[in-house]
């Protein structure tokens, strides 16, 4: 199954504009571009809307991953 950002420019550039719009910690702390996605998927934009979401939806989102679980959970403590 291939990737759609691959072959979709128009949608490439709207994640890209999505999360250069994301709170600067999200970048500060390291998030690889599918967390990054996966933040703009679930519609956090600043550390305050994690707590909107439960950790186990986080967990599960497509795009985030072991490291990027563990460098966001310190927002749920």
């Amino acid at each position: 199954m291939a990737c759609e950002l691959t072959n979709d420019s128009e949608k490439r550039h709207d994640y890209q504009a999505a999360i250069e719009q994301l709170d600067a910690v999200f970048h500060s702390i390291g998030l690889s571009q599918p967390a990054l996605r996966a933040l703009v998927n679930l519609q956090v934009k600043q550390v305050s809307d994690l707590h909107k979401i439960d950790f186990v939806t986080l967990q599960k989102a497509h795009g985030i991953g072991p490291k990027a679980l563990k460098a966001l959970a310190q927002f749920y403590l």
